[in-house]
């Protein structure tokens, strides 16, 4: 009885490690606040919360589920059936719907708010974005009662050295301040709030970051048909050399999301050109004008340790004019080797092999 025990408890956490490798870019992309470098500030930015994507949710109760509730063979069925749904589509070109809050705003900085008083008063702060790119301004605001005055910096974490200070302002929706970015900026910064409420000082520390771009989209050229793919060409002038990855937001002529688009290619410095497509499967039914948005150019890490680094657009939004979903290939998208090993991987699991 107890190998039993202690065989259905492996095979379930081995269940949970595959579905980690399965879906870890996912959970990853949740941890991470990425930037959008052709949003616009605004200055008092919504304080909404945080959604979690749709596979995201599917991991984490899978994670949180004990062996006592489901059995090994019920948790590796689920899995295989959730990674053979996301099958359907290639990792190119995959389903956006309103839900999926980490890819419609990467750049979303989450308000973070402290109690000042036992009655449960607060008071909250956030920064219109979490990543900057030079020459952007770094804009905080602050919302609550009794706020006397209250004082933004900008701090070195590697030295603790204040870099720049900024004192907020008080309008009709709240207090905020702003700060002038810099090209130089160190790679390890905090913004740091320190204000009098009701008498009481307090201080709430922002995460961010500040980066100067490697890279900038200039535009795209005109959409074209491609088998099964519709295939826009991304034109981009980059200042260092490397690999890139370049993702984008694919809307409908009613503003509602259709596709994530991510291509990933090793570019030269200078002019550079990269292709993102989307696939058949997520334009049937869609009505056109279609159009890309939320940018985002990364340059990966070259090593571990090595961070990777950011570009900026030129452009917020791209209109895809005078093409017809009619042209393309209705061949669904055939999975690869790696992909199909790990399908038959958990089924074999989920029927106990």
């Amino acid at each position: 009885m107890k190998n039993t025990k202690f065989l259905k408890r492996m095979v379930t956490m081995s269940i949970v490690v595959v579905t980690v490798w399965l879906f870890w870019p996912s959970m990853q992309q949740q941890q991470q606040q990425q930037e959008t470098a052709n949003e616009t500030l605004i200055k008092m930015p919504q304080l909404e919360d945080k959604k979690l994507p749709a596979n995201a949710v599917k991991v984490k109760t899978l994670l949180t589920a004990t062996a006592e509730q489901i059995t090994s063979n019920d948790s590796a069925t689920l899995v295989a059936k959730a990674y053979a749904a996301e099958l359907n589509f290639p990792a190119y070109s995959q389903p956006l719907s309103d839900n999926d809050f980490d890819r419609l705003q990467p750049n979303h900085f989450n308000p973070q708010s402290i109690p000042v008083d036992d009655n449960g008063t607060q008071v909250t702060a956030a920064l219109s974005k979490y990543r900057y790119t030079y020459p952007e301004q770094v804009l905080a605001t602050l919302t609550g009662e009794n706020i006397d005055n209250a004082e933004l910096q900008l701090i070195d974490l590697t030295t603790k050295k204040v870099l720049l200070t900024s004192k907020f302002e008080q309008d009709e929706n709240g207090w905020y301040a702003q700060l002038d970015g810099k090209q130089d900026f160190p790679a390890q910064l905090q913004a740091t709030i320190k204000a009098a409420v009701n008498g009481k000082n307090i201080t709430i520390a922002l995460a961010l970051k500040y980066v100067d771009s490697v890279a900038t989209l200039e535009g795209f050229n005109s959409a074209f048909n491609q088998d099964a793919d519709m295939v826009l060409q991304a034109n981009l002038t980059t200042r260092k050399k490397g690999l890139y990855r370049v993702r984008a937001n694919l809307f409908d002529v009613n503003n509602q999301p259709i596709a994530h688009l991510v291509s990933k290619e090793k570019l030269n410095k200078g002019n550079a050109h990269i292709n993102l497509k989307a696939h058949q499967s997520v334009l049937q039914k869609k009505q056109g004008p279609f159009y890309l948005s939320t940018f985002s150019i990364e340059l990966m890490s070259p090593a571990p340790g090595k961070p990777k680094k950011y570009g900026d657009s030129a452009i917020k939004k791209y209109v895809i004019k005078d093409f017809e979903v009619s042209s393309l290939s209705d061949t669904d998208y055939q999975p690869s080797e790696q992909e199909q090993q790990r399908l038959r991987l958990l089924q074999n699991m989920a029927e106990g092999g």
